[in-house]
């Protein structure tokens, strides 16, 4: 159960499930208590930001002043409304300046925030309310349908409020609550180490988990990542599609542009068309996706004549990234994607091949971020393996992985204090990291292991071919274990059929080493995703 003083490490990771943590920059030595909210506008002040714009919505530009006048406004209505430290509350709101403001003010007050997808559905927002025991839930009246049925769920230890208000009077309105003009800033006074923020996986491999985060952490990720790597300038603008419900975009869209003063775009609607359109009109100069976005964004660039003269750093994470793609992406726009990795339990990112002095290496994951440490580990021992050996990637940081209620999976990740992820990786002598595969996703067949990301770099490479994947299947014939099977979604002017099989498998053969051709091929109008557009394998295997 949530409540006041709940620190992420000494109440939530047993002692020998501990990630390490090391603090090597010199703007990570955060003091022993600390308000994030608090920190972040007391800096922007000081460097004299006020003026500086930081949020862009539509055609309204929100500067430094503005968004704390209004987080301080949200933290009155919060207060008001009964919302006291320690509680979680759930946040159903689309990416939009109310998101923004109102996650802050839960935070700044030491309760805990949670945003959600708004694709979520009534038993997804249950299964959080139970799962945190959320005090309340605060919703835009377009989500309410899915909203409502939460209190009823749970006896009415949910609360739901409607932000700004219920034109049907359904439940409290946050309208009511708010103050006019300026207020007085009461911030809690918070260890560094108290949860402020939660965040579920997407539930590519099960059930979604909850994260937790502290209030250091908040900090933290602005201060290696973006500070190090990207080091944005005040005339930066970053936009693109993750939402702020993803770690990802929770970074990019929330803290970051406070901490760095730069500004982002935000917008609800994640459509390529919307994107590139905001891409023209704000000058964006900093954009991030996942890789199946980018495909669907060069067919657009091709087609259309979109202006994205303003891009300066275009990153992708969250799939792997093929080489095909990565090369299409560079002859259509002339810019190279930058690779990023990190996790929703890490935050944010902990891998780039972004270098700020440097144009980034192609076909590799990248480095280690400043303030990171990354190694491979053997998957027996943990212990790290040479450079070119494969094994399982691990960190430690400024951050670490911290399971909600989830001692098993929390046992599983940590490792002799390292951050244990399921990525089979390898590390050249340059020090970059190469992805080979999900270790749980390798395809082991007729004594070869295969990575699937290969087959479908290879795949890709097929004018027809649009998206596909590859996972392991039953072999038909009994004579091996497995097959590799792959998914495949065609370009419009291709049906899917015997002959056309036979010519992708003749195709992989003629592009990769042969016994890593696809020996079945099903043909697909799409590709199942989670909401943050990532590939469900698992739910490819299942069908296999």
């Amino acid at each position: 159960m949530t409540g006041p003083g709940l620190f992420k490490y000494k109440d939530l990771a047993p002692k020998d499930a501990c990630p390490a943590l090391t603090f090597d920059l010199p703007e990570l030595q955060y003091p022993a208590r600390m308000n994030a909210v608090q920190m972040l506008f007391e800096a922007g002040n000081a460097a004299g930001w006020e003026r500086r714009t930081v949020f862009i919505q539509d055609d309204v530009r929100y500067s430094f002043a503005e968004t704390e006048t209004l987080v301080h406004r949200h933290m009155a209505a919060l207060r008001a409304l009964g919302v006291a430290a320690g509680d979680t509350v759930i946040l159903r709101i689309p990416d939009t300046i109310d998101l923004v403001v109102t996650l802050l003010a839960v935070q700044a007050i030491g309760a805990i925030a949670m945003p959600t997808y708004i694709q979520l559905r009534a038993d997804d927002l249950v299964y959080r309310a139970e799962d945190t025991d959320a005090k309340f839930l605060i919703s835009t009246e377009p989500l309410l349908d899915e909203a409502l049925p939460v209190p009823a769920a749970r006896a009415g230890a949910t609360e739901v409020i409607a932000i700004p208000a219920d034109g049907q009077d359904r439940c409290r309105n946050f309208a009511d609550y708010l103050p006019d003009g300026d207020v007085v800033a009461e911030y809690a006074d918070t260890d560094a180490e108290e949860l402020c923020l939660f965040l579920y996986t997407s539930g590519s491999t099960g059930l979604p988990k909850g994260t937790c985060h502290c209030h250091r952490d908040m900090l933290a990720v602005c201060d290696t990542y973006w500070r190090y790597c990207l080091a944005p300038a005040p005339e930066d603008v970053f936009g693109g599609p993750p939402s702020i419900a993803f770690a990802l975009g929770f970074g990019m869209f929330v803290y970051f542009p406070l901490r760095l003063g730069h500004a982002a775009v935000l917008e609800p609607d994640k459509s390529p068309e919307k994107t590139l359109e905001l891409i023209e009109k704000h000058r964006i100069t900093i954009f991030a996706g996942v890789v199946s976005y980018y495909n669907v964004l060069t067919r657009l660039i091709q087609e259309k004549n979109f202006d994205i003269s303003s891009l300066k750093h275009v990153m992708t994470g969250g799939e792997p990234l093929t080489e095909e793609a990565e090369k299409v992406w560079l002859e259509t726009t002339g810019l190279p994607l930058e690779q990023f990795i990190g996790t929703t339990e890490s935050l944010h990112c902990f891998v780039t091949s972004t270098r700020p002095d440097d144009t980034p290496h192609t076909g590799v994951m990248g480095h280690a971020v400043p303030g990171y440490e990354v190694v491979v580990l053997d998957p027996e021992t943990f212990e790290p393996v040479a450079d070119g050996e494969h094994g399982l990637f691990a960190m430690r940081g400024p951050t670490g992985s911290v399971y909600w209620n989830k001692p098993d999976q929390q046992e599983k990740v940590i490792r002799n204090g390292w951050n244990v992820y399921q990525d089979v990786v390898w590390r050249d002598e340059r020090v970059d990291f190469h992805y080979v595969a999900r270790h749980d996703e390798m395809i082991i067949t007729a004594g070869y292991n295969i990575s699937p990301v290969q087959v479908e770099d290879a795949l890709l490479r097929h004018e027809d071919v649009v998206e596909c994947a590859c996972v392991p299947a039953p072999d038909p014939t009994g004579k091996r274990g497995d097959i590799v099977k792959a998914y495949v979604v065609l370009s419009d002017n291709r049906s899917g059929n015997d002959a056309l099989k036979t010519e992708l498998q003749n195709f992989v053969k003629a592009n990769a080493p042969p016994y890593m051709y696809p020996r079945e091929i099903a043909f697909e109008e799409a590709l199942p995703k989670t909401i943050n557009g990532k590939i469900l394998r698992s739910e490819l295997r299942q069908r296999s």
